[in-house]
């Protein structure tokens, strides 16, 4: 492998400070997603929500939703959330904070990665590629435990590759711990991801003996140590008490649980949690839009990458091998389980993107005249392709404050465009399809904040009772997550009720939040029922894009939704 980094290959002052500005560009338009009052997803809201209630308690050992103990994920990004909330308040910017920090972690350490088989110029291509992958982008402000793995898999790959060339203690640690925070993350999973790359690697060195050397051994037993806090966690909330009900069964090991049934029970359908969907073709299918703009230059890369390897030197060719290992590996056992989502290989996109770092800057070396246009080609379509899709969908929404942003945008680029135009080739395929992703980006991003913040009945409702009493809010019969929700934006208490004999008997108020057809039936049995607002929204504010679409366009189907008080203020009470 590779010990100090390569000397750089120049990309140009010019192009360099374009690529630099492009790069800083796009992570203010990722960051800007903090400025949003709404968490958008429901997976979201629920990780929130548990977050929430460490903040809130204290209690930094269970995890608990609704009242009850919680057992799926492990607890690193709830303890990463707890403490934003707590340092900056239960709300939607310090919820995304802490996994945005984590996703500049993943982009750092690409840079470095790349920086060590490839010098600087190339590090500063996988950098570009990273900011600007759509998925990624995503993940940094919709924040699942992606964002968390992502940062965690790139600090601990880069650290074990540094301690494989040198074995010191600085290299050791950090290895060790960020291995640790990966597997805290998501499970024990992310070792294949962290471990595929060098062991690909040293099987093609002939170095596989290198698996059971002490050096490494003590790399494994550190890693595995540091993992103790999520394991005395797990055995104080479930293994010592053996009386709770987990899964509708008593007797549930937690540790079992996240050592086996949350990821072999998982990969093998086997598990309590289970999914008998799935396609070996799916993570193929959404890698063609979730990697957009650099799937194109991702398919020459490979195309390369192998037509140069013989060729290439030991350092590039250990690389190569390196980063195909650690993308193919996992790839391909994700493709082979049945329990797919879209987001589970957003943390295999930084490998990707130092792939097509090494395509873009063999590209760049060759003489101008003898550039192959295809990629020219391949990556004008790709931004044709997403500029088409923005106008398109602006123009079907008719908002005009959205449709007026992109006409700017498009009017400001084009003016760069012609500006530049002498290098138009080399911004083809470097900077135009990241201004387009950008733009893409921008759009999904507003066209979602008008669809939560018009009809969302969290949002809506917390706003409409934020002036009023900080009574206890009870909804009822909904969708648990809009409890939730409505408990992240709410100062009162929030509990979701499913029959009236869960209600409150005393004659303290409070408020219900419930559809207007609940009401009349409600009177005969609670008394007096005043409406103090309502509104037309939405039961699940969240969905594909065609339902998104609609909901920001004001054509999906809504619900009349009630707030109500509930009972009267004791007379000694009243002011």
């Amino acid at each position: 492998m590779a010990g100090q980094p390569t000397d750089p290959a120049p990309l140009g002052a010019t192009l360099a400070s374009q690529l630099r500005g492009a790069i800083a560009l796009t992570l203010l338009v990722n960051a800007a997603s903090m400025l949003t009052p709404v968490i958008g997803a429901g997976d979201s809201v629920t990780y929130a929500a548990l977050a929430q209630h460490i903040a809130n308690t204290n209690d930094w050992g269970n995890l608990v939703l609704d009242g009850q103990d919680w057992l799926d994920k492990p607890h690193f990004p709830f303890w990463a959330t707890a403490l934003s909330f707590k340092l900056g308040g239960v709300h939607a910017s310090s919820y995304i904070l802490p996994g945005f920090l984590f996703h500049l972690l993943g982009a750092f350490f690409t840079y470095r990665i790349a920086r060590l088989f490839d010098g600087r110029a190339t590090a500063l291509l996988a950098l570009l590629v990273y900011v600007s992958v759509y998925q990624l982008m995503q993940s940094a402000s919709e924040v699942k435990a992606e964002a968390y793995l992502t940062g965690s898999i790139m600090a601990a790959s880069y650290y074990w590759l540094r301690y494989d060339a040198q074995a010191r203690l600085k290299y050791l640690l950090l290895g060790a711990l960020f291995t640790a925070l990966a597997v805290m993350s998501k499970g024990v999973f992310t070792l294949i991801t962290i471990a595929s790359g060098p062991v690909c690697m040293w099987l093609y060195q002939k170095q596989g003996a290198k698996l059971w050397s002490p050096k490494w051994l003590l790399a494994g037993a550190l890693s595995a140590l540091l993992t103790a806090p999520e394991l005395i966690a797990l055995y104080l909330q479930f293994d010592a008490h053996p009386d709770k009900v987990v899964f509708g069964h008593t007797g549930v090991s937690g540790i079992r649980f996240f050592l086996w049934d949350s990821q072999f029970g998982r990969f093998f359908n086997t598990g309590p949690i289970q999914n008998h969907n799935g396609s070996p073709l799916y993570f193929l299918h959404v890698f063609l839009w979730a990697f957009l703009p650099w799937v194109a230059v991702f398919g020459a890369a490979l195309w390369g990458g192998m037509h140069r390897f013989p060729g290439g030197s030991a350092r590039e060719r250990a690389g190569f091998v390196f980063l195909c290992g650690a993308f193919f590996v996992t790839f391909a056992l994700f493709s082979a389980t049945r329990f797919q989502l879209d987001h589970y290989t957003v943390i295999l996109f930084p490998f990707a993107a130092m792939v097509c770092a090494r395509q873009l800057a063999h590209w760049l070396e060759q003489p101008a005249p003898t550039r192959r246009d295809a990629l020219v080609g391949a990556q004008l379509g790709i931004t044709l392709l997403v500029l088409a899709l923005v106008i398109g969908l602006s123009v079907y929404l008719a908002q005009a404050t959205l449709l007026l942003l992109v006409l700017a945008v498009l009017g400001l680029w084009l003016a760069f465009g012609w500006r530049m135009r002498q290098h138009l080739r080399v911004h083809a395929v470097l900077l135009y399809p990241v201004f387009a992703i950008n733009l893409l980006y921008v759009f999904l991003e507003l066209m979602n904040l008008s669809a939560y913040t018009g009809y969302s009945i969290p949002y809506n409702a917390s706003k409409l009772l934020a002036q009023s009493p900080d009574w206890p809010v009870y909804v009822y019969q909904m969708n648990p997550v809009i409890t939730r929700e409505l408990g992240l934006y709410s100062r009162a208490p929030c509990q979701g009720v499913s029959d009236p004999s869960q209600l409150p008997t005393r004659s303290r108020p409070y408020w219900m939040v419930l559809r207007q057809t609940q009401l009349a039936p409600l009177r005969s049995v609670l008394g007096p029922l005043r409406p103090v607002a309502q509104g037309d929204w939405v039961h699940d504010k969240t969905g594909i894009l065609p339902r998104m679409l609609r909901l920001a366009k004001g054509v999906e189907p809504l619900e009349a939704i009630a707030i109500v008080q509930v009972g009267t203020l004791p007379h000694s009470a009243r002011p």
